[in-house]
């Protein structure tokens, strides 16, 4: 007798009580290895990086690094692959963590509300490089590139002018250990 996935859909239901959402096509759920984990380490790292190559280092079958690489960008572990612009040649050489309360209105849905929507403003500008928002309180996280120190600070100056703004602080980043991708002001870069 040949076990088909309805099959074993059904003896999985009746052993735990409840259809199982791993085998019914709906919902993939994809635990990655130690292996995925590596490669994804080295793709991050350069993601033209020859199969060939990685599959060495790894001391793996190229077919199996191949096959991996593909499994994870179709499960969307792995997003894109995309190019990491240097921000110097995009003008910026500071960057800075930003704080943004936003509050003050009568209902705490307002302040709410305008909090996400003042973040995806922000979100719109290329200065920009990544936002979160916490809702209690109303704060947005954000690191901002700049030119130069001075950009900084004006681009923070009009940020407070903001009759949503209650208050925000300001951190330089002065190096970074890791995520230079993300702050813009890298300690030492691999050409």
């Amino acid at each position: 007798m040949r076990i088909t996935q309805t099959i074993l859909n059904n003896i999985l239901e009746k052993i735990i009580g409840a259809q199982n959402p791993l085998l019914t096509g709906k919902v993939v759920v994809y635990i990655m290895d130690q292996l995925d984990r590596d490669l994804i380490r080295i793709l991050q790292q350069d993601a033209k990086r020859p199969f060939t190559q990685i599959a060495e280092e790894l001391k793996q079958p190229d077919t199996t690094i191949h096959f991996r690489a593909k499994r994870l960008k179709e499960n969307k572990t792995v997003t894109r692959f995309c190019a990491l612009v240097r921000p110097e040649a995009l003008g910026f050489t500071t960057a800075a963590l930003l704080t943004i309360e936003i509050g003050g209105h009568i209902l705490p849905e307002i302040s709410k509300d305008r909090t996400r929507t003042f973040a995806a403003e922000l979100g719109k500008e290329d200065q920009y490089l990544w936002i979160a928002v916490d809702d209690e309180p109303m704060i947005i996280h954000a690191v901002i590139m700049g030119e130069n120190d001075q950009d900084l600070k004006q681009r923070v100056e009009t940020i407070r002018k903001s009759p949503d703004v209650v208050k925000v602080t300001i951190n330089p980043v002065s190096s970074v250990v890791k995520g230079w991708e993300i702050s813009g002001t890298p300690e030492e870069r691999d050409d």
